[in-house]
């Protein structure tokens, strides 16, 4: 009798074990989060981590897609296939003004737009009666330049008229062959456009006036870094790994504007390396956290809101729409 007991405490012992290990081993099955990233600026914040494939977490796998399109982009933030993303802030807005799960958690890039012209205007005032060039009509780079020349005393579509162009890419052709005298352009493309023609004249840092206009150490949020939030709820120490890894990025592509060009150029980025060195200390990448930037994306939301209120979604965002 005593012999059965031992065997059957045994085997009840040998099936605990097993079934045990089984849950540890069904509980180490790797999880894989994909990561949204948009071609330009942008996937230079992240280009370090993208091309070492440098975090490295127990059980998690990342999976990385560069989009060359502002619509696919969004298309796969919308439709949640992306677990994290960066994003042109007004989008980040809008996730959330949808219901969607997504929270802020940092921003890598801030404003980068500037007003330029053949022409050494050194006061704004010159501006009345002309014509600027720029393009997304009563999307962000448009609201961020009517708010500059409203905060500068200029009236758009009264004191100075602005035509739109359909994309970026026509800006430059637009401004090199004098079709467009004066025009609204983003880096990298600035640097580009100096390098032909080099009588241009920077007029207006839209992200400077922004600072000085609002008291703001860093400018507007131009774009954010986005997480699921059921993913930062679950997987606390990932996080803070990948934001410690992403503010790593941030400083090494300020550091090393070569190897950044070559990391862009292995990743088929549209970003010309000789031109990218040259364009990184108008560029704007400045890794900040959420906690110390939430007055900016207020205000900046703000701003948009008061004038075109759906490129945000409707509504300002409350401050669940960012991590804390």
């Amino acid at each position: 009798m005593r012999k059965i007991s031992i065997r059957l405490i045994t085997l009840i012992l040998l099936i605990t074990i097993l079934t045990g290990c089984g849950k540890s081993a069904k509980s180490q099955e790797p999880i894989t989060y994909n990561v949204v990233v948009p071609d330009g600026i942008p996937a230079l914040t992240m280009a370090k981590i993208i091309k070492e494939d440098s975090i490295d977490f127990d059980n998690i796998d990342l999976e990385y897609s560069i989009e060359k399109a502002t619509d696919a982009l969004a298309a796969k933030v919308l439709s949640e296939e992306a677990d994290i993303a960066i994003v042109p802030s007004n989008l980040a807005a809008q996730t959330y003004n949808k219901g969607l799960d997504y929270r802020i958690v940092a921003t890598g890039s801030w404003g980068s737009f500037y007003l330029i012209s053949e022409d050494n205007i050194e006061d704004l005032s010159a501006l009345e009666g002309e014509s600027i060039t720029t393009i997304g009509k009563n999307l962000t780079p448009d609201i961020m330049l009517r708010h500059i020349f409203e905060l500068k005393g200029l009236k758009a579509d009264q004191d100075v008229s602005i035509e739109y162009l359909n994309g970026a890419t026509e800006l430059a052709p637009n401004y090199i062959s004098g079709q467009a005298k004066i025009v609204s352009v983003p880096e990298p493309m600035l640097t580009t456009i100096m390098g032909k023609k080099v009588d241009t004249n920077i007029i207006l840092d839209l992200n400077e006036e922004w600072k000085i206009a609002h008291s703001s150490d860093h400018g507007y949020p131009q774009s954010s870094l986005i997480i699921k939030e059921d993913i930062i709820r679950d997987n606390e120490d990932f996080i803070k790994a990948l934001l410690g890894e992403y503010e790593k990025s941030i400083k090494w592509a300020n550091e090393n504007p070569d190897k950044l060009g070559e990391y862009a150029q292995a990743l088929d980025l549209a970003l010309n390396p000789e031109v990218l060195a040259k364009a990184l200390d108008r560029a704007n990448i400045k890794y900040v956290p959420i906690n110390d930037s939430i007055e900016d994306y207020n205000k900046f939301f703000e701003v948009l809101f008061n004038m075109e209120a759906k490129v945000i979604g409707g509504e300002i965002p409350d401050e669940g729409l960012y991590f804390k």
